[in-house]
């Protein structure tokens, strides 16, 4: 059992998730791993784990931030050797590392920035690498900041089932609560538009699976987004899974001003989308694709998931050569991360295969075809301590992906679940509103969140 005792909830968390990365059998095993952190003039670490019984005393800076850096690079000197997980993301425990970078780079030099990468952080050259050309592609989409520029989200939590490695609190889609979700999203949508005068830079409908609502309730909402937001310079549906789509859908979108949609097949093996709870065949992802392809939508998005049940490096090479060979003009590739609540995580699922080598094939035969790494971000419990990566053809990238991600300008989120985030970039600070998680509460209670969000409104010109 990992046990941190710090005053200081900051660290405290930090340090937890940096013993949880690296020693995952720790988090639920009989056998303690404690860490004592005091406070005072100085900062006075106490480890005890195995055969370890260290006393270590840090000076204890003003910046809490380079505090959780020194006490980090103690550990991982100190228990290097003892690691479960070796990774490449050196002291990082947080979830954006490109954020990081992008930062670094607002102030540094590239060899500047790698050197501090290397060095304060201990990232390794191939993560170092990775950081340094995904932030160099998403340096021209971010910068110059403008606070009056902002992106659309639109949520539909709703999915025709479960996936076993889902966590999301999606809903069943009987017709009158879809129906009365989709009245009451309308009405959330036109209230917001009242503080908008501009189009949003791009727009994005999530989910869930959006493409569980009917051709007509989804016409609906798309419908609206144009009429009182304007049009945008993207404009993405996650279609998701194949079996909430038809060809009717795909036109509709097409021609409603969509022009980037996601067809998430996850992977390309028929015994694992059975294993995964998917209603979708191999062949059903094709069929789909196909359709898409012929209505000439500007950019196609398709996810795989690595560590999925039973898969190793021979599936996952098989998902990848049959994604490569449709070429599309997006590519996720995600790590399976083991997320409360699923039902992978409730039965102790374990991958046994060497992860870190599976997602160096990925990455291999996604570049080779021409595809370049543009987004990254990374996930508690991941099989290996992986990451998620966006990959695009040039020029082809994802904007709303890279805003989502860097977080560098406002988000207007409309939806059950869904989060608004208002940017300041004078003091590079956002302020977040979150929807109602429950649907009842979105039903009835939806006012006082739009009453929140207008104090927010007032400091912008959207």
């Amino acid at each position: 059992m990992i046990k941190i005792l710090c005053e200081n909830e900051d660290i405290k968390r930090d340090v937890f998730e940096f013993i949880r990365l690296h020693f995952p059998s720790y988090e639920n095993n009989n056998e303690d791993f404690k860490i004592s952190i005091i406070e005072g003039k100085d900062l006075e670490l106490d480890i005890n784990f195995r055969n370890i019984h260290e006393k270590i005393i840090l000076r204890k800076m003003q910046e809490n931030r380079l505090n959780k850096i020194m006490i980090k690079q103690k550990l991982y000197i100190l228990l290097f050797d003892y690691f479960e997980l070796h990774d490449s993301w050196g002291i990082l425990t947080g979830v954006k590392p490109i954020k990081l970078t992008l930062k670094l780079m607002e102030k540094n030099s590239e060899l500047e920035v790698r050197n501090i990468l290397k060095n304060l952080y201990y990232l390794l050259d191939d993560a170092i690498d990775l950081c340094l050309d995904i932030a160099k592609i998403q340096y021209k989409y971010i910068y110059p900041l403008d606070r009056n520029r902002y992106n659309l989200y639109v949520h539909i939590p709703f999915c025709p089932s479960k996936c076993s490695y889902c966590s999301f609190l999606t809903l069943n889609n009987d017709k009158n609560t879809l129906e009365k979700y989709t009245e009451n999203l309308i009405e959330e949508l036109k209230v917001n538009s009242e503080f908008i005068k501009n189009p949003p830079r791009s727009i994005y409908i999530g989910g869930g699976t959006p493409t569980v609502l009917n051709e007509d309730e989804l016409f609906k909402v798309v419908n609206t987004i144009n009429n009182y937001y304007g049009k945008s310079l993207e404009f993405t549906v996650e279609c998701g899974r194949p079996d909430t789509i038809d060809f009717n859908i795909l036109q509709m979108l097409k021609e409603n001003a969509v022009d980037r949609i996601s067809i998430n097949p996850q992977t390309m093996n028929e015994d694992t989308l059975v294993k995964i709870g998917r209603k979708h065949s191999v062949e059903d992802i094709l069929d789909t694709y196909e359709m898409a392809k012929k209505l000439k939508f500007n950019s196609i998005n398709m996810d795989l998931i690595l560590g999925l049940p039973d898969e190793g490096q021979k599936e996952v090479i098989n998902s990848l050569k049959i994604i490569n060979a449709l070429n599309p003009e997006n590519i996720t590739i995600h790590t399976l991360a083991l997320k409360n609540g699923s039902k992978l995580y409730k039965d102790d699922f374990n991958n046994k295969n060497n992860m870190n080598k599976i997602l160096e094939i990925s990455k291999t035969m996604t570049m080779e075809n021409n595809y370049n790494p543009y987004y990254m971000y990374r996930q508690k419990r991941m099989l290996g301590n992986g990451e998620n990566i966006g990959y695009s053809k040039k020029g082809l990238e994802s904007i709303y992906n890279i805003a989502i991600m860097e977080e560098k300008e406002s988000i207007l989120g409309a939806g059950m679940c869904s989060s608004s985030k208002f940017f300041y970039p004078e003091t590079n600070k956002l302020k977040k509103v979150m929807q109602y998680r429950n649907i009842n509460d979105y039903f009835s209670k939806n006012i006082e969140i739009i009453r929140k969000k207008e104090k927010y409104f007032n400091d912008f010109e959207f």
